[in-house]
């Protein structure tokens, strides 16, 4: 039997008010995973890593083995996390980033933890081509790359020489904190953990929170129409015809550009990007309101494919809809455009249009 250690990176260098928003519920999904994971017989050792001194300390009631680490301009995951694998000299190890699995359930866990333990040479992945959490045996197989992945959206891509499978398509799996709009679907679902329900009673999330939730009541009304746009999961839409009864209206594009590197290479290339290039942003807000009546998009997918560089500040403060504090013209419109469209229109990333919709879905369902 393999010792399964489980291997948390959380860190970063917000430098803005709408940024330290993220770090914030971030901090708490550490607090409410640890929460769990620390009463799992199946874990032999629990690692945090991070670059907050106040996490760190609040992780070690938990009993977990601590350690904050220099923020870097130019944080090389693969390097890091080598690193890690050679100092704790581990034998099987699964990989979290820090604000994923906020809804993975004790029982999931302790299936992966329990695979590992049993196995040779396997890896599990949420994601093969875009992953958050990954687990894999041996250890060892990840120094064995000769081209370390630099960030951990692609460790699932990097180590898909060992068995591979899939994790089961769960809320808990497919969904990642990583944007504003993902803390406010995360709040509306009835399991969020304690920590991160604190965390956002002091944050003012409007005007996208009242949009977030008059998209929800609409696609509570049967035939209503519902349109999802960006790196559609399919699961996901799956997972929605299965309970509600809206009609979706799908533009999925761009699956896995971050883990193939086309975003950082200037790959994307976007169907609808061309057409709001085309008619302008205005006129685009204006045809989605006659084919939909509420949107999501993943809206990481258009930015890309207009070579739109934002800053962190300017991506979050699209995602909450001020485009009042966005400094890039251009994002500022677009922005503007979806805050003034007479539908709601929610933008967001990835998480929004995969495991987001499923939450989204479970609320309505469990009417919280």
């Amino acid at each position: 039997m393999n010792k399964v250690s489980l291997v948390i990176f959380e860190g970063g260098r917000p430098e803005s008010p709408v940024e330290d928003i993220i770090v914030t519920v971030r901090k708490a999904v550490v607090l409410d995973n640890l929460e769990k994971l620390s009463r799992l017989p199946e874990l032999d050792r629990i690692l945090l890593y991070t670059t907050y001194n106040d996490l760190a300390i609040a992780a070690r009631d938990y009993g977990v083995e601590t350690q904050v680490v220099p923020t870097k301009k130019q944080f090389n995951f693969g390097k890091a996390f080598s690193d890690v694998i050679k100092t704790e000299a581990l034998e099987a190890v699964i990989y979290m980033g820090g604000a994923s699995g906020a809804l993975m359930t004790t029982g999931e866990f302790s299936f992966l933890a329990r695979s590992l333990a049993m196995s040779d040479s396997i890896m599990l992945a949420n994601n093969v081509f875009s992953s958050d959490i990954v687990g894999f045996t041996p250890a060892s197989a990840f120094l064995k790359i000769r081209d370390l992945p630099t960030s951990d959206n692609a460790l699932g891509m990097a180590l898909s020489f060992l068995d591979h499978r899939k994790l089961p398509e769960t809320i808990g799996s497919t969904f990642d904190v990583d944007t504003p709009t993902d803390i406010m679907i995360l709040g509306l679902h009835p399991h969020a953990g304690s920590n991160v329900l604190n965390a956002l009673r002091s944050l003012d999330l409007e005007p996208a929170i009242s949009c977030l939730r008059n998209v929800r009541e609409i696609m509570g009304i049967p035939l209503s129409e519902i349109c999802v746009i960006g790196r559609v999961n399919p699961g996901a839409v799956l997972y929605v015809n299965e309970r509600l009864k809206c009609r979706m209206r799908i533009f999925s594009e761009e699956r896995g550009m971050k883990a193939l590197g086309r975003d950082s290479n200037h790959q994307v290339v976007s169907l609808l990007g061309y057409f709001a290039e085309k008619v302008g942003f205005e006129y685009f807000t204006n045809t989605l309101e006659k084919t939909a009546d509420a949107v999501l998009i993943d809206t990481r997918v258009f930015l890309c494919h207009l070579h739109l560089e934002l800053s962190a500040a300017d991506r979050f403060n699209s995602d909450l809809l001020r485009p009042d504090q966005i400094e890039d013209p251009i994002a500022r419109q677009i922005t503007a455009c979806l805050l003034s469209s007479k539908i709601p229109i929610v933008p967001g990333g990835h998480s929004l249009v995969s495991g987001g919709l499923r939450i989204i879905t479970d609320s309505l369902v469990h009417g919280n």
